[in-house]
């Protein structure tokens, strides 16, 4: 027998949570075509994977590279991790449905931190047609934004949709699950999806129902909000009648990590009543997000001028001052609850020598209150910011990690390719969750065993959504796979020093194509957009 590619030697951990086993994988054009110790038979490529680990490729699914594929189709920070399918469309953004006259709203409203939008496109479908003839690296599953749909239906208002509203949002989500979208995304604390109300959110859920899709959200508080807003997202997936994801669990606001426990019950509680309720996590106690996600959210009705005019008026300023700060000397938003200005860093900027700092060391160097340091930074930078905030407790993000019901997620934004000088202090989940989970919390916390740390990555995510033939090395599944030194994986990124690949990930597959070739990146782009089963 010949085959198109032999990984001979190897251990296989499958992605179903099954112990590992020594087999060989065979692949024959796009898929494994056998699993099995010691097969014979020539190849036209063999890869010595002796004393390495074989696993499927690793599925993302929360990430935000759907920002950035026109401008880094490789997406090199993200593959070289192991990860050969995204999910994406997360946060109530996404590049489509659009109106034509709203691409400067659209533009200010998702692009303000170094994407590479296209925006040509008007429909859904038309969208990943483009993103079709790009074919990034990875496979790509897209949710469609909330934000996105109201905002083709209703412009950028902050009030609750009428009945019209509704069934332009309704009419656009079916659009878009016509076309392959796997559901619908809120960010519940972006506007304008942060101006929805429960019932909207399950009017659009309960249209979607009987096609199966799925509701994905950034829910509307992390920190004071977090139990509520917990139970709001099982409350819409249930009167919905559909599956619920919860993105990026996390207690934001150290008076706010007690109540971790409480959060991780509620989904317990949920699913033993037969709610079908999940979430996903990333392995880091900081988390990134635009920077003007610091204002609250009636500052942004209308949009980036809009917002912009109210930063240059000192009046709405010293409203938003008296609103946000705490004590003086700490802000509070529903998102990342009260933090301090030390612990908010600038991860892209136009300004580069500001990247890496946080606002109060740039107060203190301008000499400045920090809320005035942070008011004016967006006013003059036209909110093309972006932050890394340190909000959570490192003891909870293992707690998260460990939960059955948990998968993972990097929730990165930026992607990044080639070595040298690349722009911005970005968040390492950028270049690092996935190794970081192998090796941090499976190999050297000992959190979980290497098995359920890629049954998290791999089976457990494709399940959640549907996708066919992935996830699992399994004879007739499509060969995405991972080889792996599960001696020494690691994430190399760091917060100072965020711009490093991984160590001990050699090789990558993506439908049968070699894309990482003895840990260097290749020319190969095969990835698909994928579609529901």
């Amino acid at each position: 027998m010949a085959w198109s590619l032999l990984i001979r030697g190897g251990t296989v951990v499958d992605g179903s949570g099954a112990p590992a086993r020594p087999a060989d994988v065979a692949v024959e054009g796009e898929r494994i075509a056998a699993v099995a110790p010691r097969l014979s038979g020539a190849a036209d490529r063999v890869v010595d994977a002796a004393g390495q680990v074989v696993t499927p490729g690793f599925i993302d699914m929360h990430s935000h590279s759907d920002l950035f594929y026109f401008g880094c189709p490789s997406a090199e920070s993200k593959i070289r991790q192991g990860v050969t399918t995204e999910v994406v469309g997360m946060c109530s953004f996404s590049q489509a449905p659009i109106r034509a006259d709203q691409r400067d709203i659209v533009r200010g409203w998702a692009g303000g931190i170094g994407a590479g939008l296209d925006l040509k496109a008007e429909t859904f479908a038309q969208y990943l047609d483009a993103l079709r003839s790009l074919r990034p690296s990875v496979n790509v599953a897209h949710f469609v934004g909330h934000g996105a749909l109201r905002i083709a239906a209703m412009g950028f208002e902050a009030r609750p949709a009428g009945p019209d509203d509704l069934k332009a949002m309704q009419r656009l989500l079916g659009e878009a699950l016509d076309a392959g979208a796997f559901g619908f995304s809120t960010g519940l604390v972006y506007a304008p999806s942060a101006y929805s109300d429960t019932a909207e959110l399950v009017a659009l859920a309960k249209s979607m129902s009987t096609r199966g899709g799925y509701y994905f959200s950034h829910i509307r508080g992390e920190s004071s909000m977090l139990l509520d807003s917990i139970n709001e997202a099982i409350r819409i997936g249930e009167e919905g009648g559909v599956g619920v994801q919860i993105s990026h669990v996390k207690a934001s606001g150290r008076e706010n990590w007690p109540k971790i426990d409480a959060a991780l019950r509620l989904f317990e509680t949920a699913r033993a009543r037969g709610v079908d309720v999940a979430g996903d996590v990333y392995p880091y106690n900081a988390g990134s997000t635009k920077l003007d996600n610091m204002m609250p959210a009636w500052a942004h009705d209308g949009g980036l001028g809009k917002l912009l005019e109210r930063l240059a008026d000192r009046a709405t300023r010293r409203r938003i001052v008296e609103e946000c700060l705490i004590d003086g000397e700490r802000w509070g938003t529903v998102s990342q609850g009260g933090i301090g200005f030390d612990q908010v860093f600038i991860a892209t900027c136009r300004r580069r020598e500001l990247e890496g700092l946080n606002l109060a060391q740039i107060a203190r160097q301008a000499g400045q209150p920090p809320a005035e340091v942070l008011m004016n930074l967006l006013l003059e930078e036209q909110c093309t910011v972006g932050m890394v905030s340190f909000s959570q407790s490192i003891d909870n993000v293992a707690k998260v990690l460990a939960h059955p019901a948990l998968m993972i997620g990097s929730d990165s934004i930026p992607l990044h390719e080639g070595e040298g000088d690349r722009p911005g202090k970005p968040h390492p989940r950028t270049y690092g969750t996935f190794p970081r989970v192998l090796g941090e919390y499976a190999r050297e916390r000992k959190l979980f065993s290497l098995e359920t740390a890629v049954h998290k990555m791999t089976g457990m995510a494709a399940a959640r959504i549907g996708l066919r033939e992935r996830g699992l090395v399994q004879p007739g599944y499509f060969a995405d796979l991972t080889v792996l030194d599960p001696t020494t994986v690691k994430d190399e990124s760091t917060y100072p020093e965020p711009h490093r690949y991984p160590t001990g990930i050699p090789y990558v597959v993506v439908n049968g194509a070699v894309v990482v070739d003895g840990g260097r990146m290749g020319a190969a782009r095969p990835g698909r957009v994928l579609t529901p089963k």
